[in-house]
């Protein structure tokens, strides 16, 4: 068992410090809204201000970082983490007794705990990261309406590690857990967090888009077609369709019937497909400057059309 404070405990900090508590560990939940506080302790759990945190014992193994990093005129807004960190370093980390890891579960663009979470700890604890504690960065993969139970059943932890002891000690910490547990770098795992969040958003949108392009049809079942594309595209069932770094997709389907369906669009309704246009206009971009390998310029494998497949039976 270990003692673990979660620091900010909004939907993402609950759901952590509940299914760290469900699998046997010591939680202490510290916020900033006293309300906050007085429900956790009301469910029984142990709860208090920042202040009070640095009082209650000096001997945490872990303090789990799940503030809010929102977005303010575009751009990213790390003021409440910023002022959550020096909370930290100046009260429990500080006076904590023994090693202990700081690990920040809120999205962070890559490099963000190696030159500003860090920093801000060692200068307000006058402690060294890596000697006197140690930092880890584990992304959440929650949704919001059921975070608590995608906490408690992971399909994939990641540990972006300061260095292995610090790595070593959030294994222990999730030795619970029935899944691979994967360790990168601080920077890495802060960047699959961030992909992870704008491959769902893109997807999204992208089916969105095409769901407005065939809605100019009458009577088009257009969840059964999606539903379709989820089986039969390699995008959707194959998980490392695209992955590799082979550069723009070529061969004799995906180049033509992208450029052919913006422009069906186009003149049949009238329409602007700005993510499948934007996509076409990349790929052009890519393939002019591709890099080339034993003189060949590479690319993904080319994809047949159904016809050709059936031509070369």
């Amino acid at each position: 068992m270990c003692k673990l404070a979660i620091v900010g405990s909004g939907v993402v900090g609950q759901a952590t410090g509940r299914g760290f508590s469900t699998n046997g560990h010591d939680v202490t939940f510290c916020d900033i809204n006293q309300q906050t506080i007085d429900e956790l302790q009301k469910n029984g759990y142990k709860a208090c201000l920042p202040e009070s945190m640095a009082g209650e014992s000096q001997n945490f193994d872990a303090f789990f970082m799940s503030v809010s990093t929102p977005t303010n005129d575009g751009k990213i807004f790390l003021e409440h983490i910023i002022s959550a960190t020096k909370q930290l370093g100046q009260g429990a980390l500080k006076k904590n007794r023994g090693y202990c890891v700081v690990v920040p579960r809120s999205t962070l663009p890559p490099g963000t705990t190696e030159r500003v979470i860090i920093p801000t700890l060692e200068k307000n604890s006058g402690k060294k990261a890596g000697r006197d504690f140690g930092v880890c960065f584990n992304p959440e993969f929650l949704r919001e309406v059921s975070a608590e139970k995608d906490f408690v059943n992971p399909r994939l932890v990641v540990i972006g590690e300061l260095d292995r002891k610090s790595g070593k000690k959030v294994d222990e910490i999730y030795s619970w857990a029935e899944c691979p547990i994967v360790h990168t770098t601080l920077a890495e795992a802060e960047a699959e967090k961030y992909v992870h969040n704008l491959f769902n958003a893109v997807k999204i949108a992208f089916f969105n888009e095409m769901r407005g392009a065939l809605g100019k049809y009458d009577h088009m079942d257009i969840d059964g077609i999606f539903q379709l594309v989820a089986k039969s595209a390699e995008g959707c069932w194959n998980p490392m369709y695209g992955l590799k770094n082979l550069g723009p997709f070529d061969g004799s389907c995906l180049p033509k019937d992208t450029e052919a369906f913006l422009g069906w669009a186009k003149s049949e309704f009238g329409i602007d497909l700005p993510i499948l246009r934007t996509t076409v206009e990349e790929n052009r971009k890519l393939t002019k400057k591709s890099r080339k390998i034993n003189g060949k310029p590479v690319a993904h494998p080319r994809v047949p059309c159904f016809g050709t497949l059936v031509a070369n039976r």
